[in-house]
C-alpha cells in the first residue's frame, strides 16, 4: 500500500507550475508592506502644533521605513529564488507557508517597535520577528540546494553567493536580541551593521568575478 501510495503523493503534492505559489506569496508580502503604513495616524491637533505632532511620529516613520526596506529585501530574495527553480515540492510548499506565516506579524511587530522601542521588549519582539523571517529564507534556499530543485542552468557561483548572503540579515537580528536586554537602543544600532556586511559580501563578490573572467 505504501509504495502505491507514495508516488501518487508526490504527483500532488510537487510540480513545475510555480505561479500559483508566486502570486500567493506576492499577495501576502503586498498587504503585510501596505499595513505597516495603516496604523500611521493624521495627528489630529490645531494646525499650530502640527509639526511638533509630526516630530513625535518620529518613532513610527522609523519602525515603518526600516521594516518596509528589510521586508521589501527578504521579497527579493524571495522573488529571485523562485525564478531560479524548475519546479517545486511538498516540502517547499510548507517552507514557503511558514515564511508568510511570519511575513503576516510584521505589521504587529513593527508597531511594537514604533511604540515601545525603548524597552526590552519591545525590540527583543521586532527583532525576532525580523530574524525569523529571515531564517525560514534561508532555509528554503538551503533545501532548494539540497533537494535539487534549481535549474540546471544556474550558475553555482550565484548559489554559492546566497548562500553566504542570505544568512546575514536574520543572524544580526537575532544576535541583536541578547543585546537588547541589556540596550534597546544598542541592539538598534547593531542593526546597521546589516548594511555595512552586505555591502562587503557585495563588493568581495565583484572582485572575485572580475579575477575570474581576468583569468
Amino acid at each position: 500500500m505504501t509504495e502505491k501510495k507514495d508516488p501518487f503523493s508526490r504527483r500532488l503534492d510537487s510540480g513545475a507550475d510555480l505561479d500559483r505559489t508566486m502570486f500567493f506569496s506576492d499577495a501576502v508580502f503586498a498587504i503585510a508592506m501596505t499595513l505597516l503604513a495603516v496604523d500611521i495616524k493624521v495627528p489630529e491637533v490645531p494646525a499650530g502644533q502640527l509639526g511638533h505632532a509630526i516630530l513625535e511620529q518620529r518613532p513610527e516613520f522609523f519602525a515603518y521605513a526600516l521594516s518596509f526596506a528589510v521586508a521589501g529585501a527578504y521579497w527579493l530574495s524571495h522573488h529571485r529564488l523562485f525564478r531560479l527553480l524548475k519546479g517545486y515540492t511538498g516540502g517547499l510548499q510548507r517552507l514557503n507557508l511558514l515564511l508568510l506565516f511570519f511575513v503576516a506579524l510584521l505589521a504587529y511587530a513593527t508597531d511594537m517597535l514604533a511604540l515601545h522601542d525603548d524597552t526590552s521588549l519591545g525590540v527583543v519582539i521586532y527583532a525576532a520577528a525580523l530574524g525569523l523571517i529571515g531564517s525560514v529564507n534561508t532555509w528554503m534556499w538551503s533545501y532548494c540546494r539540497r533537494r535539487g530543485l534549481f535549474r540546471d542552468d544556474v550558475n553555482p557561483g550565484l548559489l554559492r553567493y546566497a548562500r553566504v548572503r542570505a544568512p546575514v540579515t536574520p543572524a544580526v537580528f537575532l544576535l541583536s536580541i541578547p543585546i537588547a536586554l541589556v540596550s534597546p537602543s544598542a541592539a538598534e544600532l547593531s542593526w546597521l551593521s546589516i548594511l555595512v556586511i552586505n555591502l562587503g559580501l557585495r563588493l568581495a563578490g565583484r572582485r572575485r568575478m572580475g579575477a575570474a573572467a581576468g583569468s
